[in-house]
């Protein structure tokens, strides 16, 4: 066994993937974070410049951070709450009606714990339609969130989501079926 522990201090992308990481920093953490709340258009517009799928009429929240955006693709009508993180290294779809509550992050990608260079691992996110996914919540690589689930606050979701289950805990765990019914 080599118990030699070298983990990498750099990341496996290309210099021309850091410099426009960096870039997109630089606008997240100026032009995008000290627009105005109800500048929802520029701050989608801003993401777009930079390859994001994000439609139009998406709603995210000056104190978001997105890191790298071009892996983001985002549905009609969903999102991003305040001070939510969304960590885009590998790809992360989000469709429509879906509500990311505040202080949820979102991480497409962690280190491989079995490795002695502890290098970067990736895996997508899929977050179906009209999903909600509350505050401080944490979604993991690799998971996918099927449709009308609700991810309770404070959750740490590891694995898939069936369509209309409730989970919460860490890690989050089955706790009900959603039932919606029609208002009278």
């Amino acid at each position: 066994m080599n118990n030699q522990y070298q983990p990498e201090q750099t990341t496996p992308f290309s210099f021309s993937y850091k410099i426009k990481s960096r870039m997109w920093n630089i606008i997240n953490l100026s032009f995008y974070r000290y627009s105005p709340f109800f500048f929802r258009k520029y701050r989608v517009a801003l993401t777009r410049l930079f390859g994001s799928k994000i439609s139009w009429n998406c709603s995210l929240s000056n104190t978001s951070i997105i890191i790298d955006p071009w892996n983001l693709k985002m549905g009609e009508f969903s999102s991003l709450g305040d001070n939510t993180c969304v960590r885009c290294r590998s790809r992360v779809n989000i469709g429509n009606y879906v509500c990311v509550g505040n202080d949820v992050i979102i991480l497409s990608a962690s280190h491989n714990i079995y490795s002695s260079k502890f290098e970067m691992i990736h895996s997508p996110i899929i977050i179906k339609d009209n999903v909600w996914i509350a505050t401080r919540s944490m979604v993991m690589k690799g998971v996918t969130i099927n449709e009308f689930s609700v991810i309770a606050a404070g959750a740490i979701v590891t694995k898939d989501v069936d369509a209309f289950h409730i989970v919460g805990g860490n890690p989050a765990k089955f706790i009900k079926k959603r039932i919606i019914k029609d208002e009278i």
